[in-house]
């Protein structure tokens, strides 16, 4: 007791107040890290610019303004702590931006929605690392982190309600404290007597259908639902989500995962690197040379055209693999050779993956998965420089490596207007085909054509007109399933792709 009594002693000596690890001069909640007031209502108008922004409206121009948005109220969060947004910070602020840039750019609804997740995962990680001290962590504790603060969020579901309650307490008059009780007891009463209705209504069919006939006339536009729900997700999350991640930062710690004994990776990693070597020998002499004899019934086309997909999720094992031993045993000269040469048999296997898939392209045309498996391997690739420096250099930051290249690469994918090229790509083999060979011909695949986003218009249009296929049914239906992009351009929800379709279509 004496002990603790000293200890407060001395934070109050400091300028601190005991317990609370805060100046005297900011101010603060005792009950809280962010003053209700302040905090309330930065998230409230926070929630009105979300609900403006997104609602009906996931690909319009005012994506980047709720970027913009929840960006400026994560500073301001962190600003409210008494805390200086790091310098690094503002690479993940510009790929934010980015990112919400490129949503309303493109068409593609493959695009618009990963953009979100990846908000997300920027924006969290963007709070984790300003609200704690995370210049030791890695990858995989970064993902428990995110994964942690979203559960954390949804169990501080009440916070709002109870420091809600506790400022109007603080602040109310008497003479104005009945009304809120009365506001109180009828949001209570409301889903009490809506969930007892219903009840009532099962148990008897005559009062069932004198509630029906008394309440048919009064219709609620399905637009009011939809316009509450955003602003109560909007509120909930923002409030819940940043306080918790500024009350809880603190409180994470990184313990030393690296005592495992290096005999036991080196066994494991040895014979897989065998098993390893062996397969990429194997890589190298029949698929990149196609020197030696497949066995019966196979030909190289085959061959070739297959895998793909198993050798991009091994390829991704690999990179978890290596860095899992770089974090739970010790270091190891031999297990350090072991490693690189992993690595190095996974540059082959990215590179045999991507052989492969373009083969296959090559034959069965361009898809958005095929383009995605692509650039997925290209990113391996990269990550594979700061997997092989993590294994030299073991002080290496690879998760902020990892967040650049990433984060890098996916911007310049949702800029990249995809289904442009894979139209492009189609439909010239279609016309290099026809031209080689007058008698047969090479039939396109107009039903994946036709499926394409808005973003293939100038080149489907074209197409279309040149060919003399503008009454052709693949590009009437193309037209069709774009209708309501272009049919429906208002200032909130203009999108540039959906403009130039529009023109070009009309």
């Amino acid at each position: 007791m004496y002990e603790n009594m000293y200890q407060d002693n001395q934070l109050v000596i400091q300028g601190q107040m005991p317990g609370s690890g805060m100046n005297p001069d900011q101010k603060r909640n005792t009950t809280a890290l962010f003053p209700f007031e302040e905090a309330g209502l930065a998230c409230l108008l926070y929630t009105l610019l979300y609900t403006f922004c997104i609602y009906k409206n996931v690909s319009g121009i005012t994506m980047p303004v709720w970027v913009a948005g929840m960006i400026a109220l994560s500073c301001y969060f962190i600003r409210l702590a008494g805390k200086q947004l790091k310098k690094d910070s503002y690479f993940v602020i510009v790929m934010m931006l980015l990112i919400g840039i490129s949503t309303f750019f493109t068409g593609n609804e493959y695009i618009i929605w990963m953009n979100y997740p990846a908000e997300f995962l920027l924006l969290v990680s963007l709070l984790l690392h300003n609200f704690a001290e995370d210049s030791k962590w890695d990858m995989g504790k970064y993902f428990a982190e995110i994964l942690n603060a979203v559960f954390g969020a949804i169990g501080c579901i009440g916070r709002p309600f109870s420091e809600g309650n506790a400022y109007i307490k603080k602040h109310k008059k008497e003479s104005k404290g009945k009304w809120q009780y009365v506001m109180i007891g009828i949001a209570i009463a409301i889903p009490c007597v809506l969930f007892l209705g219903f009840l009532l209504g099962t148990a008897d069919k005559v009062f069932e259908h004198m509630l029906v006939s008394i309440f048919s006339s009064f219709t609620i536009p399905t637009r009011v639902f939809g316009i509450g729900f955003m602003l109560l997700f909007g509120f909930f999350s923002s409030y819940c989500g940043i306080t918790y991640i500024a009350e809880h930062s603190d409180k994470i710690t990184v313990t030393p995962h690296k005592n495992g004994e290096p005999v036991l990776a080196i066994t494991i990693t040895g014979m897989i690197g065998v098993l390893y070597a062996f397969f990429c020998m194997i890589q190298i002499v029949y698929l990149f040379i196609g020197k030696m004899e497949l066995p019966a019934g196979m030909t190289y086309a085959q061959y070739a055209r297959t895998g793909f997909f198993q050798l991009l999720f091994v390829c991704i094992l690999n990179v978890i693999l290596v860095l899992s031993m770089k974090k739970y045993f010790k270091e190891s000269k031999v297990l350090n050779g072991i490693l690189l040469m992993i690595s190095g048999c996974t540059y082959i296997m990215t590179l045999s993956s991507a052989i492969r898939m373009c083969m296959y392209i090559s034959t069965y045309q361009l898809t958005f998965l095929r383009v995605f498996v692509l650039v997925a391997l290209f990113t391996i690739a990269v990550l594979l420089v700061g997997v092989i420096l993590t294994i030299l250099k073991p002080e290496f930051s690879f998760f902020r490596f990892g967040i650049v290249v990433i984060s890098s690469v996916y911007v310049l994918f949702a800029f990249s207007h995809m289904d442009y090229f894979i139209a492009k790509y189609n439909l010239s083999k279609v016309q290099e085909n026809v031209a080689g060979n007058p008698f047969g011909g090479y039939t396109a695949d107009y039903q994946y054509i036709s499926n394409l986003s808005t973003d293939a218009a100038p080149v489907i249009v074209e197409y279309a007109v040149e060919s003399g296929l503008e009454k052709n049914t693949w590009f009437t239906f193309y037209c069709n399933q774009n209708k309501h992009a272009v049919d429906e351009i208002t200032i909130r929800n203009f999108n540039v792709s959906h403009a130039i379709a529009k023109a070009l279509i009309e």
